[in-house]
């Protein structure tokens, strides 16, 4: 097991209603097999109101969600475990309900403490399925390992990731001595019980600061290489792009650990070894930092994350003061001269490391304009105004208006008084029938995603269902970086086209086909409302149809789809008799549209490919495949063993 204290807040603001909804209210994420719809759905606000109310919403149970606390036991010493929303939670204040306000109603007796909110994860390793007890164990006593043994916390065990793992929010103010809790070397402390609770629990020994020794002792572990930087380490998980400091991990840190073990090292060796990769060593405030020549006004990495000897207060005392990289000018390899063997390419993917660089880079390119075009939605965008202040003057008028016709045309005073009076009676309807039409208006523009700006995933859908391929890539891969199951290829379909990774294309119009866009970037061809042909970038599934001309349908417009990708690979899975016939569709289309749409890969599949060609029939209209009865018969061409699924 191991520990994650996140940063935080610069501004000071934490807060406990937040923090302890965000860790127990476990709203459902939606499904990548949701079919998207015209109207965006729009995420619960994370407001602190907002978050507040769904919290009452709980404690009068007025919540419509289906999600209750409810409570699985009472402890001799005030604690209290619930389960709220399928979420295990454990607190000591009086019950989860209450436990926010009673967070701020201590923290508020200590005019010192400009931050009382206090986080922390205990997280299990992914083979591991520790008990509800064990976690809620561990984190009663880290809580006791780092002197805050009596606060007032909250604990809440998420299952919903693939490492079991634990919130812990704790209260610093001491609700019985109102003082705050000095939280100096917590996080070495909470690493030591990490590894005291491994070896309480039969957990597996996981990295830290402190180890267990040959004597059966904790002693401080051994100097490693340290982590990526917290930046370095979100782009690779969430842009799926390698960062300048992974690249230079990868390539260069070994090659310096071997120059700089030796005691012989120069500053000229160690251009050289970073020029070899594309990077260079220069001065920057008072130390040192790694650059990419090629970009070099690109944000530099510290050069000590690279390697912890390579800073000018370690080397010069060795090698001299520092000395800037040579020209790289001469051939002369004793001048220093070693060609470039690799450079960074922060715009390629970490999972298409195989794929075509140029398909890559283009698609790297049309994300970022779809953020541009997001970008400049987000700007542009007005919030409808429903004229409420001009709406509310025109009543007034028109009630000024009535009163003025009744001063000039009745003359009985007490008449006039109750035609005053009516006048006031229509004004103040009009009022509430504007209160119930801007209610109905207000709800139509929720309804419709135009009350405030749509998020970026919302606007992305939205895009997508339109036909927009950038926006279907971007799609494909959030649900990449989500780690969703791949979906297996259903082995009851007539035919599967592999084509090459990522090969992405947007939905587009079939004759006799409708299509629908869902979440993970999916797109589904229906014919007579049954799906068709799914396109999943480099599967493409072809479905069985009503009868033989939807078959023959569904590999037309398969083999169409196929002309739009790269073409880099085409390989048909499937039994013989649906493998020709793909194949036939397939020069059916490019002897009606003059492209070859499958460019097959297979050297068996391009060998039938050249015998169906001499048995097709020149005076058969164009765009028709024959039909699997057809084949049946058909003992001329000889069947080629295709790859099992």
């Amino acid at each position: 097991m191991n520990v994650i204290i996140p940063k935080k807040r610069r501004d000071g603001l934490s807060s406990f209603t937040k923090l302890v909804g965000y860790i127990s209210i476990r709203d459902d994420k939606p499904h990548t097999d949701d079919v998207l719809e015209d109207v965006p759905k729009n995420a619960p606000s994370q407001a602190g109101q907002a978050v507040f109310d769904r919290l009452v919403d709980y404690i009068d149970r007025s919540n419509q969600s289906g999600e209750d606390a409810t409570v699985l036991e009472e402890l001799s010493d005030g604690r209290q475990r619930v389960v709220v929303g399928g979420v295990p939670c454990e607190t000591n204040c009086f019950s989860w309900e209450t436990a926010a306000a009673e967070m701020n109603l201590v923290a508020a007796q200590n005019r010192h403490c400009k931050d009382p909110v206090y986080h922390f994860i205990l997280s299990w390793q992914e083979h591991e399925s520790p008990t509800d007890a064990q976690i809620f164990e561990s984190a009663q006593y880290c809580l006791e390992a780092i002197g805050m043994k009596g606060h007032q916390y909250v604990t809440a065990i998420h299952y919903d990731t693939d490492n079991v793992h634990c919130h812990v929010a704790v209260n610093r103010v001491n609700p019985e001595t109102l003082k705050a809790k000095n939280l100096w070397m917590d996080a070495s402390k909470l690493q030591k019980a990490c590894r005291i609770l491994e070896r309480k629990h039969g957990f597996a020994e996981d990295n830290g600061s402190w180890v267990w020794s040959d004597r059966d002792t904790l002693i401080p572990a051994p100097f490693r290489f340290p982590g990526a930087p917290q930046g370095a380490a979100k782009t690779q998980t969430f842009s799926d792009k390698e960062s300048l400091f992974h690249y230079a991990e990868r390539t260069v840190r070994d090659g310096l650990d071997e120059i700089i073990g030796r005691n012989e090292a120069s500053w000229d060796e160690i251009h050289l070894k970073l020029h070899e990769k594309g990077l260079g060593l220069r001065e920057q405030g008072k130390g040192l930092v790694v650059f990419d020549v090629l970009n070099p006004t690109a944000v530099p990495v510290k050069a000590s994350t690279i390697h912890p000897s390579l800073t000018k207060g370690r080397l010069e005392q060795h090698i001299g003061q520092f000395k800037p990289a040579p020209q790289f000018e001469s051939d002369d390899i004793l001048e220093g001269r070693y060609g470039v063997l690799e450079t960074y390419r922060p715009k390629l993917h970490l999972r298409d490391q195989d794929a075509r660089e140029e398909r890559r880079i283009a698609r790297a390119e049309a994300r970022a304009q779809l953020k541009a075009r997001y970008k400049s939605y987000r700007d542009a965008w007005v919030r409808p105004d429903l004229d409420v202040a001009g709406r509310e003057h025109a009543i007034a008028l028109r009630c000024r208006a009535m009163k003025l016709h009744v001063r000039r045309t009745v003359r009985d005073p007490l008449l006039r008084k109750l035609m005053f009076r009516v006048a006031e009676f229509e004004q103040l309807k009009a009022k509430a029938e504007l209160r119930l039409e801007l209610r109905k208006e207000r709800a139509e523009l929720k309804a419709k995603g135009q009350h405030r700006p749509l998020s970026y995933r919302a606007w992305v859908e939205l895009e997508a269902v339109l036909g927009d391929a950038a926006a279907v890539s971007q799609l494909r891969g959030w649900a990449y970086r989500e780690k969703r199951a791949q979906r297996s290829v259903d082995r009851h379909n007539d035919a599967v086209i592999i084509a090459a990774p990522a090969d992405d294309v947007g939905a587009f119009d079939a004759e006799g086909h409708a299509s629908r866009v869902r979440r993970d970037g999916t797109i589904e061809y229906l014919r007579y409302g049954q799906v068709a042909v799914v396109d999943r970038g480099e599967v493409l599934e072809i479905k069985s149809g009503f009868d033989d001309t939807d078959d023959l349908a569904n590999y037309s417009l398969a083999v169409a789809i196929m002309a739009h990708k790269s073409g880099e690979k085409a390989e048909i899975l499937g039994e013989d008799i649906a493998v020709r016939q793909v194949i036939e569709a397939g020069l059916r289309h490019a002897e009606y549209t003059g492209i070859p749409a499958l460019q097959l890969t297979d050297p068996g599949q391009q060998t039938m490919s050249s015998d169906i060609a001499r048995q097709l029939d020149p005076h058969e209209p164009a765009g028709l495949a024959r039909s699997a009865e057809d084949w049946e018969v058909d003992e001329q061409i000889t069947p080629v063993q295709q790859p099992r699924l």
